[in-house]
């Protein structure tokens, strides 16, 4: 019996992609790389803010919930870290350039835009980037 090459796509989507994809439905994961040559995995998992923590005080002292600012690319292109290199946790005391997309050889700086804590960063120093795709999330509660 001869199989096509589109009933082995078929079989292929039907028994590795279709329950990959109904699983992350339900999930936070704004996306899943898998590279075959070394085996990497990477599960990078929507920004939300933790949850307030309960204060065993007559006065609860008020709790400032975080409120997470996406950054994302203007334009396609490749991704650059500026030094230093902003890393989840790294406190940007003012308005600062991050990163740049480098597109047709030409710097497009992607900027804070004002102070707050880096609390994702979604990309890798080199990567290939989208149009609106996230580069980081900021806490500007921080």
């Amino acid at each position: 019996m001869t199989r096509t090459i589109r009933s082995v796509f078929e079989e292929t989507i039907a028994s590795r992609i279709r329950p990959l994809a109904e699983a992350m439905q339900g999930s936070d994961l704004l996306r899943v790389s898998v590279t075959e040559a070394d085996l990497e995995i990477e599960l990078v998992r929507h920004p939300r803010a933790a949850p307030p923590l309960a204060v065993a005080s007559a006065e609860p002292a008020p709790v400032s919930e975080a409120t997470y600012e996406i950054v994302a690319a203007d334009q396609v292109g490749i991704v650059h870290f500026t030094r230093p290199t902003a890393s989840e946790g790294t406190m940007l005391e003012s308005d600062r350039e991050i990163a740049y997309v480098e597109a047709l050889g030409i710097r497009n700086p992607v900027r804070s835009k004002g102070k707050g804590r880096i609390a994702s960063v979604f990309v890798s120093d080199g990567q290939a980037v989208e149009y609106g795709q996230p580069l980081f999330a900021l806490d500007r509660g921080a």
